[in-house]
């Protein structure tokens, strides 16, 4: 009985090194996510650069996922076998307390009935103890492996709906600027119209002055050109007034995708946060409901130890 409750507390000692080992990494994971959370803010700075290194970094990602599925599969299959092992011991450890108990029966009835009590509670206070332990160690295990692929899920997602919101915005702004260029592919047609109109204009006045007396000729000759000159400094004038408004135009429109962009990042980034919060919180309530259920099992264990020694409770069969 010494060296299995050794072995349960050896067991226990070696879950909460686990437990140490697996917070360690959870908060390497919380300072790397940190990182690369500050890495997206500052690629917002570039564009079609931060394009490219975001496509790569998720198809890294997802390479990455695949690795820690298969990791985590791997690591299944050897929890089970650890289980099917403690199960197999467990139950030899059964089988030789019965063939104890079946010994003991050979003795006097009166002895071995008190005796049988009293070692039928400790059995029973042993067995619950170590299953609670056990259910409550397969738990937090489960618990944790749960909170991992619910962190890993979530922050893939968050990590989509950020390139999601780059690959929109950066999509919103090339068709931005096509609009730019036909609107000022416009004005070139626009400004080509109106210049040929002022030169047809000012042909046919120059022909017309042609035939005036000199002294008069020289005269209107001299205010076409500045007729011109004036005509076309305003035509363009016009082309570069239009031009500005579009540029402003642009630039407003382009102000307002990246702005949309943002908010869109930050909600992905605010959801994200909201929900590893809540991640860690559910698993800190399954975790310690794990623990209470272990140890009210193990109280229940006790009282029903001393009703069986007292003989206020039947001896399990």
């Amino acid at each position: 009985m010494q060296k299995e409750l050794k072995r349960a507390q050896e067991l226990k000692q070696k879950q909460l090194e686990k437990e140490r080992v697996h917070r360690a990494d959870r908060e390497q994971e919380t300072v790397e996510r940190l990182g690369r959370q500050r890495a997206f803010v500052e690629a917002d700075l570039l564009a079609e650069e931060r394009k490219k290194r975001e496509m790569k970094e998720w198809h890294e990602a997802e390479i990455e996922r695949k690795k820690a599925v298969a990791e985590m599969k791997k690591k299944k299959a050897e929890e089970k076998k650890f289980w099917e092992d403690q199960a197999a011991e467990r139950e030899e450890r059964m089988k030789k307390r019965r063939e104890y108990m079946k010994q003991m029966q050979e003795q006097n009835a009166r002895m071995v009935l008190k005796e049988r009590r009293k070692n039928e509670g400790r059995k029973l206070m042993d067995s619950t103890r170590e299953q609670a332990e056990w259910d409550a160690m397969r738990m937090h295990q489960q618990t944790d492996l749960w909170a991992k692929q619910e962190r890993s899920r979530t922050e893939a997602q968050s990590r989509k709906k950020r390139a999601d919101a780059d690959l929109e915005e950066q999509r919103l702004k090339e068709s931005a600027d096509e609009e730019a260029r036909q609107k000022k592919a416009k004005l070139d047609t626009q400004e080509r119209e109106a210049t040929m109109r002022l030169e047809s204009d000012i042909r046919r006045r120059r022909l017309a002055a042609a035939s005036l007396p000199m002294g008069v000729r020289d005269m209107e000759q001299h205010k076409i050109d500045a007729d011109e000159r004036r005509e076309h400094e305003k035509i363009a004038q016009e082309r570069r007034n239009k031009q500005t408004a579009i540029d402003t135009e642009t630039t407003k429109r382009k102000m307002e995708i990246e702005s949309l962009a943002r908010r869109k990042r930050e909600e992905a980034t605010v959801n994200e946060r909201e929900t590893l919060k809540n991640v860690q919180q559910e698993e800190k309530r399954r975790g310690g409901q794990a623990t209470k259920e272990a140890i009210r099992r193990e109280e229940e264990a006790a009282r029903r130890a001393e009703r069986i020694a007292r003989g206020e409770e039947e001896i399990p069969s």
